[in-house]
């Protein structure tokens, strides 16, 4: 499926990424971590995802195209709903909005490097198979307000490759309630190339944004959009890109 190029590009992608992100994160990074302000940690951050950008596409020839960025404010608070489907997600995220923050689940934060960027740039942790997640939605949404600072969520909640699927989680609806802020979505495309295992497709990943959805909807009509703009849009952006017959597999 992958071919000879691509598992070739995939290991020396491998070679080169991961000690990369061990390096940059250890020597560059988290010196960072000691200033007194969060703005020389993002500052790093969004060098290394462009670092990261870089490797893709030299190794692997992976390439990206943003598109509906014309609809994504360049400052004030708002919610971001995104498909989740690859590490590369995050990655493309971030640059779009430097103050950017998020929902992380707790397990990241144990993660030597990262977890301590994490801590220092405010993002938020949950607990993801707790059932009552979503009652703490009115605080974070508060505080996401009070920042002023655009809140990333991944209503899939984890990495859904192409051809699987997950229920939908509704925190992106319960911040909405409680904040009235207007709701993006991201569709894309990113699991098909940058995968969520060891090899790696070339070509171009899309980054679509939508959105604004003003607040209003019920939930059962909050849900129902998510599902058509963060699953089937994404879908479609999967088939365009001619992987369709990824769709097919069976999910978990």
């Amino acid at each position: 499926m992958y071919g000879p190029v691509n598992m070739i590009r995939s290991v020396l992608f491998n070679l080169i990424f991961y000690p990369f992100t061990l390096i940059y994160c250890g020597l560059f990074l988290m010196p960072l971590c000691l200033a007194k302000t969060d703005g020389p940690v993002r500052k790093g951050i969004h060098i290394f995802c462009k670092g990261c950008l870089l490797v893709a596409r030299i190794t692997v020839g992976i390439k990206y195209e943003y598109r509906g960025l014309d609809k994504l404010p360049k400052e004030g608070a708002l919610i971001l709903a995104a498909a989740h489907q690859s590490n590369m997600d995050p990655i493309l995220t971030f640059p779009l909005r430097n103050d950017v923050t998020a929902l992380a689940k707790k397990q990241l934060f144990r993660i030597p490097f990262i977890g301590t960027a994490l801590r220092k740039i405010n993002i938020v942790r949950i607990d993801r198979e707790s059932k009552k997640a979503h009652k703490g939605m009115d605080v974070v949404g508060r505080e996401v307000v009070d920042m002023g600072r655009p809140l990333i969520v991944y209503p899939q909640a984890t990495r859904v490759p192409p051809g699987q699927s997950r229920r939908l989680k509704s925190g992106a609806y319960y911040l909405q309630e409680a904040t009235n802020l207007p709701v993006y979505t991201v569709s894309t495309n990113t699991g098909v190339f940058w995968t969520k295992g060891f090899w790696h497709r070339g070509g171009t990943a899309v980054f679509e944004i939508d959105g604004p959805f003003a607040p209003g909807r019920d939930k059962a009509e909050f849900m129902a959009l998510l599902e058509e703009k963060v699953v089937r849009r994404s879908n479609e952006l999967i088939a365009e890109a001619g992987y369709g017959k990824l769709l097919d597999r069976p999910s978990r």
